[in-house]
């Protein structure tokens, strides 16, 4: 079966036409794709309602960093930080555009490690968070009345007992007070740090107690903002739209799938709110608590690295001119690892098509055949046969002896104390000759097929499609 492989003049036109598709594949995986998967979303209409607010809300982008794989790879970690950065950056500045909400409310988990690090790694790891995330919102590094940071996680502050005084301030300075009402076409939007309610220690707990002793009746739509989802019974289903099995006994290191339900009962006794949005289980939920009559959505992670197949954020459509009524809708974010999976394969075929080419490039001295005699005809001569033979023998021959000059002196020398009297033993000897042969064998195989060549050629490809990528279609996001 023969290959079919255009006739270009040179390498570089083979290059030239491999890097044209690499920039088509890498113009439709890292714009294309995420324009027309977001393209799919909407925000929901609501009926009767010419007026209405749309909010976007995201949940747990947990920034992966040093501590998130212990003993991983260096390089392979810097590779997974940037690739779920640009997975990120990509796709929040494709809903940003596309979709243009009016306000964005973010649900907790910033950072992986935000609770523990120091401060000059924090601040390493807050201003990746910034280049990924503050956009029109936020054109400075400040808190802003359209872009709300002001809902800790338990990777942000600590959990119950754990959660840390130090990184709880931190935490307020670099972003907002994690409790805090934020009153939107009045409806009152409550950031509540549920994870410092959840603690025993009143150093902790104080704060949060006073804010949610503020609330009484109000005729004011309500809806509440909280990492940490509420106790929930059991038999509760999440709906369809989830992708495993909620366990609402769950707990670890710093973490409680859900605060408790005494704590819980006293959320919805005091704000009695019309809807909830929480975070940090990754996956969605959608549910009724029937106390207060609260719908309480789980919003997915907009992250790739969190353990989920479909990342995803909320959209919210509400307006409160007549009455308060909303909707609200997942939006799906591109399929992760299917770029990738291109790339591989792309890297497959573009090796393939340098090989091909040099292999086609023979030395010259393989293909006499092909220019002597000068004549146009298919099958060699006889005379471009034997020059062909001839000379690959003496190439074979020249690279299996030994050197004139080096032989010569070993014949002639009885100086012991010459260094290159152990080499010409060892070449004499029965595993130097086997050496030389197979290591010219080697050298044969290496000329005869442009392995060399091939290697380079690759080398400066692979180079070339990096640059491309990296300076084309991730510093200019």
């Amino acid at each position: 079966m023969r290959v079919f492989i255009p006739k270009f003049r040179s390498i570089h036109h083979v290059g030239a036409v491999l890097i044209l598709i690499w920039i088509c594949v890498f113009y439709f995986q890292e714009r294309l794709v995420p324009y027309l998967t977001i393209k799919k979303c909407g925000w929901p209409i609501l009926e009767d309602e010419p007026f209405s607010t749309k909010v976007l809300l995201v949940a747990d982008p947990q920034l992966i960093d040093n501590h998130t794989y212990p003993g991983r790879n260096k390089m392979l970690l810097g590779l997974s930080k940037h690739t779920v950065d640009t997975y990120l950056k990509k796709n929040y500045q494709t809903i940003i555009r596309q979709l243009q909400p009016e306000y964005v409310i973010f649900l907790g988990d910033y950072l992986d490690n935000g609770r523990s690090s120091s401060d000059k790694y924090y601040e390493r790891e807050l201003r990746r968070f910034k280049r990924i995330f503050y956009t029109k919102f936020s054109n400075t590094y400040k808190y802003n009345e359209k872009f709300l940071v002001n809902t800790p996680g338990n990777h942000d502050i600590g959990f119950g007992d754990g959660v840390k005084l130090e990184s709880r301030q931190r935490f307020s300075t670099s972003f907002a007070p994690p409790n805090k009402v934020h009153t939107i076409e009045s409806v009152e939007f409550i950031s509540l740090d549920t994870l410092s309610l959840a603690s025993t220690k009143p150093e902790i707990n104080s704060e949060s107690q006073a804010f949610l002793e503020l609330f009484g009746k109000s005729s004011t739509p309500r809806i509440l903002l909280s990492h940490v989802p509420l106790y929930r019974d059991k038999s509760l289903s999440c709906g369809p739209l989830r992708e495993g099995v909620f366990n609402g006994d769950a707990q670890g290191y710093q973490y409680k799938s859900t605060i408790s339900s005494d704590i819980t009962s006293l959320i919805l006794e005091k704000i009695k709110p019309n809807l909830i949005f929480t975070g940090d289980d990754h996956d969605y939920c959608d549910i009724l608590h029937t106390e207060t009559n609260s719908r309480e959505i789980m919003v997915k992670s907009i992250s790739m690295a969190m353990g989920i197949k479909y990342p995803a954020v909320q959209l919210l459509t509400f307006s409160n001119s007549k009455k308060f009524s909303y909707s609200t809708v997942m939006c799906y974010l591109p399929t992760p690892y299917i770029n990738v999976v291109y790339y591989v394969l792309l890297s497959i075929f573009t090796g393939f098509v340098i090989l091909i080419w040099n292999t086609k490039q023979k030395s010259a001295r393989y293909n006499y055949s092909s220019i002597l005699p000068m004549i146009e005809t298919e099958t060699p001569s006889a005379t471009a046969k034997k020059i062909s033979n001839f000379l690959q023998e003496q190439e074979l021959a020249d690279m299996s002896s030994p050197r004139s000059s080096s032989s010569y002196y070993l014949q002639s020398s009885n100086t012991f104390s010459d260094p290159r009297k152990s080499s010409a033993k060892f070449q004499n000897s029965k595993f130097g000759v086997a050496f030389n042969r197979h290591k010219s064998k080697l050298t044969m195989f290496l000329r005869r097929w442009n392995v060399i060549s091939f290697l380079k050629h690759s080398f400066y490809m692979g180079l070339s499609v990096i640059l491309i990528y990296y300076v084309g279609f991730c510093l200019t996001l």
